[in-house]
């Protein structure tokens, strides 16, 4: 099960990431000149998690929604809210106790502690 929650995190991230370029401007078809590259913006690892302190709200929020949770956004935020995360916090007692403030059931804080990183 949690390996199907990685997978639809990686997909539902290299589909965000794939739409996302597919509207850039890559130059100004006038003067010919082209924009300077910019890294991607995804900061999940290899592990398909992202980090608790780093990820934006946005790549938090597509994660959280490829895994089903309900109100993605207001999780994504509540999480950016309590930053940062102790990186010795291998626990994330700090984010379980911001999580328990907003009344979150138990399978949704661990379904984003699963998906969450240090540092």
């Amino acid at each position: 099960m949690r390996i199907l929650r990685v997978v639809a995190l990686l997909l539902a991230l290299t589909i965000a990431l794939a739409i996302a370029g597919c509207g850039e401007d890559s130059g100004d078809s006038a003067t010919g000149a082209t924009s300077p590259a910019t890294p991607a913006a995804s900061d999940a690892g290899a592990d398909g998690k992202l980090s608790a302190n780093n990820a934006t709200v946005e790549e938090l929020e597509a994660a959280f929604a490829a895994a089903g949770i309900s109100n993605p956004g207001a999780w994504a935020h509540d999480i950016e809210h309590h930053r940062p995360f102790p990186a010795d916090d291998t626990e994330f007692a700090k984010l379980r106790r911001g999580l328990a403030e907003h009344n979150a059931a138990p399978d949704v804080v661990e379904t984003i502690i699963g998906l969450l990183k240090l540092p």
